[in-house]
Protein backbone atom coordinates (compact mmCIF):
# COMPACT_ATOMS: atom_id res chain seq x y z
CA UNK A 1 0.00 0.00 0.00
CA UNK A 2 1.13 3.34 -1.03
CA UNK A 3 1.32 6.05 1.77
CA UNK A 4 -0.46 9.29 1.08
CA UNK A 5 1.42 12.51 1.94
CA UNK A 6 -0.96 15.23 3.23
CA UNK A 7 0.07 18.63 3.69
CA UNK A 8 -1.45 21.90 5.10
CA UNK A 9 -1.29 25.40 3.65
CA UNK A 10 -3.51 28.41 3.39
CA UNK A 11 -5.63 29.35 1.04
CA UNK A 12 -3.69 32.79 0.53
CA UNK A 13 -0.43 30.46 -0.23
CA UNK A 14 -2.43 28.18 -2.36
CA UNK A 15 -3.93 30.90 -4.79
CA UNK A 16 0.00 31.99 -4.98
CA UNK A 17 0.62 28.89 -6.06
CA UNK A 18 -1.82 28.44 -8.58
CA UNK A 19 -0.63 31.98 -10.01
CA UNK A 20 2.71 30.12 -11.02
CA UNK A 21 0.49 27.15 -12.34
CA UNK A 22 2.37 24.59 -10.00
CA UNK A 23 -0.74 23.06 -7.52
CA UNK A 24 -3.33 21.22 -7.63
CA UNK A 25 -6.77 20.91 -6.44
CA UNK A 26 -7.43 21.83 -3.03
CA UNK A 27 -10.06 20.25 -0.19
CA UNK A 28 -11.35 22.26 2.48
CA UNK A 29 -13.81 22.83 4.78
CA UNK A 30 -15.86 25.43 4.45
CA UNK A 31 -17.00 27.88 7.52
CA UNK A 32 -20.05 29.11 7.73
CA UNK A 33 -23.49 28.08 6.38
CA UNK A 34 -23.79 30.23 3.76
CA UNK A 35 -23.97 27.47 0.96
CA UNK A 36 -26.37 25.33 2.58
CA UNK A 37 -28.33 23.01 2.27
CA UNK A 38 -25.70 21.79 -0.68
CA UNK A 39 -22.46 22.50 1.58
CA UNK A 40 -22.57 22.10 4.95
CA UNK A 41 -19.89 24.30 7.34
CA UNK A 42 -17.02 22.50 8.80
CA UNK A 43 -18.65 19.33 7.94
CA UNK A 44 -18.67 18.78 3.81
CA UNK A 45 -15.10 19.27 2.10
CA UNK A 46 -14.87 21.12 -1.05
CA UNK A 47 -12.79 20.73 -3.53
CA UNK A 48 -11.19 23.99 -5.48
CA UNK A 49 -8.93 24.16 -8.92
CA UNK A 50 -7.86 26.81 -10.18
CA UNK A 51 -9.98 28.83 -12.52
CA UNK A 52 -9.10 27.85 -15.95
CA UNK A 53 -12.24 28.15 -18.00
CA UNK A 54 -14.30 31.41 -18.19
CA UNK A 55 -17.33 31.04 -15.39
CA UNK A 56 -20.31 30.22 -15.92
CA UNK A 57 -23.68 31.44 -14.21
CA UNK A 58 -24.40 28.76 -11.01
CA UNK A 59 -20.59 27.57 -10.68
CA UNK A 60 -19.34 27.82 -6.82
CA UNK A 61 -16.49 29.88 -7.09
CA UNK A 62 -13.67 30.95 -4.52
CA UNK A 63 -13.08 34.71 -4.00
CA UNK A 64 -10.96 36.80 -1.29
CA UNK A 65 -14.07 39.22 0.57
CA UNK A 66 -12.33 41.12 3.00
CA UNK A 67 -8.40 40.96 2.69
CA UNK A 68 -7.37 37.74 4.26
CA UNK A 69 -11.55 36.44 4.50
CA UNK A 70 -12.11 33.70 1.53
CA UNK A 71 -15.60 33.04 0.65
CA UNK A 72 -17.43 30.16 -1.86
CA UNK A 73 -20.54 30.93 -2.89
CA UNK A 74 -22.47 31.02 -6.59
CA UNK A 75 -22.06 33.30 -9.49
CA UNK A 76 -25.09 34.65 -9.24
CA UNK A 77 -24.42 37.28 -12.38
CA UNK A 78 -21.32 37.88 -15.08
CA UNK A 79 -21.10 41.25 -16.94
CA UNK A 80 -18.48 43.53 -18.29
CA UNK A 81 -16.02 41.93 -16.69
CA UNK A 82 -17.53 41.98 -13.08
CA UNK A 83 -19.13 38.71 -11.12
CA UNK A 84 -21.88 38.51 -8.48
CA UNK A 85 -22.45 36.01 -6.50
CA UNK A 86 -24.88 34.68 -3.88
CA UNK A 87 -24.50 31.81 -0.91
CA UNK A 88 -26.88 29.42 -1.44
CA UNK A 89 -28.42 30.48 2.20
CA UNK A 90 -27.82 34.12 1.97
CA UNK A 91 -30.63 36.73 0.93
CA UNK A 92 -28.79 39.26 -0.23
CA UNK A 93 -25.93 39.41 -3.21
CA UNK A 94 -22.52 40.43 -2.46
CA UNK A 95 -21.33 42.81 -4.42
CA UNK A 96 -19.90 43.32 -7.60
CA UNK A 97 -16.25 42.37 -7.68
CA UNK A 98 -14.15 42.41 -10.89
CA UNK A 99 -13.71 38.94 -12.74
CA UNK A 100 -10.03 38.45 -11.52
CA UNK A 101 -11.31 38.30 -7.86
CA UNK A 102 -12.42 34.68 -8.15
CA UNK A 103 -9.09 32.45 -7.54
CA UNK A 104 -10.73 28.74 -7.56
CA UNK A 105 -13.48 27.01 -9.03
CA UNK A 106 -15.58 24.69 -6.60
CA UNK A 107 -15.27 20.93 -8.41
CA UNK A 108 -16.93 18.37 -6.04
CA UNK A 109 -18.19 18.15 -2.28
CA UNK A 110 -17.47 15.20 -0.23
CA UNK A 111 -19.95 14.56 2.13
CA UNK A 112 -19.40 11.18 4.34
CA UNK A 113 -18.93 8.48 1.55
CA UNK A 114 -20.88 10.43 -0.99
CA UNK A 115 -19.54 12.75 -3.30
CA UNK A 116 -20.94 15.94 -4.99
CA UNK A 117 -19.89 17.02 -8.67
CA UNK A 118 -20.41 21.11 -8.51
CA UNK A 119 -18.66 21.86 -11.82
CA UNK A 120 -21.78 19.83 -13.92
CA UNK A 121 -24.31 21.20 -16.09
CA UNK A 122 -27.26 19.46 -13.93
CA UNK A 123 -25.71 21.06 -10.82
CA UNK A 124 -25.28 24.47 -12.29
CA UNK A 125 -28.85 24.69 -13.73
CA UNK A 126 -29.90 23.26 -9.87
CA UNK A 127 -28.40 26.15 -8.41
CA UNK A 128 -29.31 28.84 -11.33
CA UNK A 129 -32.97 27.12 -10.04
CA UNK A 130 -32.52 28.17 -6.38
CA UNK A 131 -31.11 31.42 -7.24
CA UNK A 132 -34.07 31.94 -8.70
CA UNK A 133 -36.66 30.99 -6.10
CA UNK A 134 -34.78 33.52 -3.44
CA UNK A 135 -38.05 35.60 -3.97
CA UNK A 136 -40.04 33.08 -2.42
CA UNK A 137 -37.62 31.72 0.18
CA UNK A 138 -37.71 34.95 1.81
CA UNK A 139 -41.11 35.37 1.88
CA UNK A 140 -41.44 31.58 3.62
CA UNK A 141 -39.21 32.79 6.52
CA UNK A 142 -40.83 36.32 7.40
CA UNK A 143 -43.96 34.30 7.22
CA UNK A 144 -42.96 31.17 9.62
CA UNK A 145 -41.16 33.94 11.89
CA UNK A 146 -44.41 36.06 12.39
CA UNK A 147 -46.86 32.81 12.80
CA UNK A 148 -43.82 32.01 15.38
CA UNK A 149 -44.21 35.54 17.46
CA UNK A 150 -47.95 34.99 17.32
CA UNK A 151 -47.88 31.26 18.68
CA UNK A 152 -45.67 32.92 21.12
CA UNK A 153 -48.27 35.78 22.38
CA UNK A 154 -50.82 33.19 21.66
CA UNK A 155 -48.77 30.89 24.72
CA UNK A 156 -48.74 28.28 22.18
CA UNK A 157 -45.02 27.96 21.81
CA UNK A 158 -42.11 29.45 24.30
Amino acid sequence: MTAVEERQISIAQWYALAQRGTVLPMRIPLEGDSMRPLIRGSRDLVSIIPLARPLKRGDVVLFEGAPGQYVAHRVRRIRDGYVQTLGDHCWNPDPWMPYTAVIGLAVQAKRGMLTIPLDCRLMRGLGRAWMFGLPLRKHYWRLRALGGQALRRMGWMR
